[in-house]
């Protein structure tokens, strides 16, 4: 857990060289039906240049792994109506989980990243990963058990988990089972206990992929930023979340804010975290203002009731982290900047302040062009996120090739 790339277990998966001709290219005729590009055998087999024969057999391992439904038919001019075939959502589940300083969320989908059963869980990081994992297993067969389904529906786990930065200040308690985060094998110790392919990558990158897919799909250059208990950035470039060359593009939260003189956890000062996180707020209005509360929630909501201490400092914070991502938005020319978070939650504050420092800080011309908006997900856009990278690694077609090979071989 030492860096922020994804981490992918996968037990025993078929490469695309040992699986069989007659089960090979079925991914593919999967991907056309999903896609909308063609839904009759005649013309699935036209797309891909080959038999209908051919094709009619990759239909029946669909069909019968339940991947495919038929969905009614299409009546030519002339001849047999042809079967028309659908993608079916329930072929399978996957469990999702979303991992907060403040706040964990779990959750089970179908294969559209529909979500069936979600929970906000109250479970501390602090305790330690296994201690964490239980407690996530626990609601994992709560969920099944209330949709009638068990863990042999599963096809993969996607877990989001916060930085790297933010798992290394994570101390053990006694209480817990005194594993770091920062050396844990979460996707190896998660797929041992399952069994199925588990997908592991930062949070923010996962908001990020979930909401241009649902709302800005056509954005070349989008931004996703996280603003709660603390601060995070996801890129995604060309349809696919950008890292950069080792793994950390993004990391936004340790940019330092001119004039601040604030202490962060990584052991800098002025850092975005130590100046604009939910956090940070809330030592801020608890040092110098009737403040009783504990977290980012409690910040949005005495703003959302009027209270100006709170909207000040929210604005303020919008403002600073307007500064860091004015760069941002220079270097990448983003067509869209969505925030989500806690902090998002109490209105326009934040939002307003964002604007404020980006069109005062930022090209004039990138800053016009840019649409500067609220994501829309709300608080299933972690685990939204994380059932899309899992359903989109699951039905890759030479994936779901060694999938079904493998579901062939143990049919009785």
């Amino acid at each position: 857990m030492g860096q922020a790339s994804p981490q992918v277990s996968s037990p025993g998966r078929v490469t695309a060289e040992r699986v069989p001709v007659r089960v090979s290219r079925a991914g593919e005729v999967l991907q056309l039906v999903r896609s909308g590009a063609a839904s009759t055998t005649s013309e699935i087999a036209t797309t891909m240049s080959v038999a209908r024969s051919t094709v009619s057999e990759r239909i029946a391992l669909l069909l019968r792994n339940d991947l495919l439904i038929p969905d009614g038919e299409i009546a030519p001019g002339r001849g047999r109506p042809s079967v028309r075939y659908a993608f079916n959502p329930e072929a399978g589940l996957v469990l999702t989980v979303q991992l907060g300083m403040s706040g964990s969320r779990v959750a089970i989908t179908d294969l559209s990243a529909r979500v069936l059963a979600s929970r906000t869980v109250d479970v501390d990081l602090n305790l330690g990963p296994q201690h964490v994992f239980d407690t996530v297993l626990a609601t994992l067969d709560e969920h099944l058990s209330g949709i009638d389904a068990d863990r042999t529906h599963l096809r993969g786990v996607g877990l989001g988990i916060p930085s790297s930065t933010e798992l290394a200040a994570i101390e053990p308690t006694g209480a817990g089972d005194g594993q770091p985060w920062a050396s844990f094998d979460v996707a190896g110790y998660v797929q041992g206990l399952l069994g199925v392919p588990v997908y592991v990558d930062q949070d923010v990158n996962l908001l990020a992929l979930a909401e241009h897919r649902s709302s800005w799909p056509s954005a070349k250059v989008f931004l996703c930023v996280k603003a709660g208990t603390s601060i995070g950035c996801g890129i995604v470039i060309d349809g696919q979340v950008f890292r950069g060359g080792t793994e950390l593009a993004g990391q936004i939260a340790h940019t330092p804010v001119p004039g601040s003189t604030a202490q962060c956890d990584c052991g800098n000062l002025g850092c975005l975290n130590a100046t604009a996180s939910g956090a940070a707020l809330v030592a801020k209005l608890q040092a110098t203002h009737d403040f009783s509360g504990s977290s980012a929630r409690e910040v949005s909501q005495r703003a959302s009731a009027g209270d100006v201490a709170a909207i000040q400092a929210i604005r303020q914070a919008g403002r600073d982290l307007g500064h860091v991502l004015a760069g941002v938005v220079n270097l990448l020319n983003p067509e869209v900047l969505a925030v989500w978070g806690y902090l998002d939650d109490a209105g326009d504050y934040l939002l307003a302040g964002v604007r404020e420092s980006i069109y005062s800080s930022a090209l004039s011309a990138s800053g016009a062009a840019l649409t500067m908006t609220h994501a829309t997900l709300g608080s299933d856009a972690g685990i939204q996120g994380a059932a899309t990278a899992v359903i989109e690694q699951f039905l890759e077609p030479a994936a779901l090739d060694g999938w079904i090979y493998q579901a062939e071989s143990r049919a009785p």
